[in-house]
């Protein structure tokens, strides 16, 4: 059976098909959309600095094929518009706004775990271009899923929603990040004898993303951050007069010094509230329809596939209409197939 690429990893398939109706500046067009080659270009680029990445980390020094990657990476371009074009025959609008929103979450994500945003970018190969296409890809795919099989009511989710506050709750924090336990205790002393926050973490944090803005972290959920700063903060939660609450303002005691990979953390909790009941929450709440949607879905894409007209440059492979893949040219026009260094999984900026 084909698969819906799982988008939110950016994984890049492959692609091809029989040559006629494509201009040379296209990769491929699908239901008379052109692929534009610089755009596949970007994309192979984003797959092998993935790769490359995760067969670092790994330790490994794997052959990359180029070829093999571009095909992948079209393929995945393929699926992309099917997607879009799929959704809009269901009456399903991408809001450019909820793009944004995705857009930011995914920085949020990416700052609490310590990281740059820019410079994760950079070292993964990725254009933030690239990454909006697929944040917009993954929103469809959850709003057709959604209109396939539907969540039960609001009302019913927001009472299993209280009834499990506990596993949902978020936690606004600020911090002070220093580099050894002594300093970390120092900036605790002056910050419980009545330091100004604002003051504090401008002139002794390490953290970039933060020390210019109070320490503030902004919210954070379960799973957001690394695990000791996570256990730090939610007890924070249950302690002053944060404890008990599940929305507003209010202020914990600030922490002792807590380790991390980053250096030391000196943390105080400002604020608790419960998510928005968005789709990813509804999701969450309910899990018994996971499945079923993801049948569902996958039903769909490949009515997708088997509708769609897919024409692909020759350059880049042959089309296989029956199964929605991509195989190899038959040919190799040009110079043949080149190698470097260097492979690994899909594509993702997941931090």
């Amino acid at each position: 059976m084909r698969r819906l690429l799982p988008v939110l990893c950016l994984a890049v398939l492959a692609a091809g098909c029989s040559g006629l109706g494509v201009r040379n500046q296209d990769a491929a067009t699908v239901n008379g959309v052109g692929i534009p080659t610089d755009r596949l270009s970007e994309m192979t680029k984003a797959q092998l600095g993935q790769q490359q990445s995760q067969s670092t980390q790994q330790g490994q020094q794997q052959s990359q094929d180029i070829e093999g990657a571009t095909r992948q990476a079209l393929e995945g371009l393929i699926q992309f518009q099917l997607v879009l074009d799929g959704a809009k025959k269901e009456g399903v609008a991408i809001q450019e706004s909820d793009v944004d929103a995705r857009m930011e979450q995914l920085k949020q994500q990416v700052a609490a775990q310590g990281q740059n945003y820019e410079e994760l970018l950079q070292t993964r190969q990725i254009s933030e271009e690239v990454l909006r296409t697929q944040q917009r890809v993954q929103l469809a795919v959850d709003l057709v899923a959604v209109k396939l099989v539907p969540y039960s009511p609001d009302a019913q989710l927001r009472q299993t929603l209280d009834q499990r506050k506990d596993d949902f709750l978020e936690v606004h924090v600020r911090h002070v990040l220093v580099k050894d336990k002594a300093t970390a205790d120092s900036v605790r002393q002056e910050l419980v004898s009545g330091g100004d926050w604002a003051a504090v973490a401008k002139e002794r944090s390490i953290d970039t993303q933060s020390k210019d803005k109070a320490g503030d972290l902004g919210f954070n959920a379960k799973g957001a951050t690394v695990k000791p700063f996570e256990t730090a903060e939610f007890k924070l939660a249950g302690q002053g007069d944060c404890k008990g609450k599940s929305s507003g303002s209010c202020q914990s005691p600030i922490s002792q010094p807590v380790k991390t990979q980053f250096g030391y953390h000196v943390l105080q909790v400002v604020g608790v509230r419960l998510p928005e009941l968005d789709n990813e929450l509804r999701a969450k709440l309910e899990p018994a329809v996971k499945d079923r949607r993801q049948q569902a879905v996958q039903r769909w894409f490949d009515e997708q596939v088997k509708g769609a007209e897919v024409v692909i440059n020759p350059r880049f492979g042959t089309w296989d209409a029956e199964n929605g893949k991509v195989i190899d040219r038959e040919t190799a026009p040009g110079a043949g197939p080149t190698t470097t260094a260097g492979i690994g999984g899909p594509t993702t900026i997941a931090p």
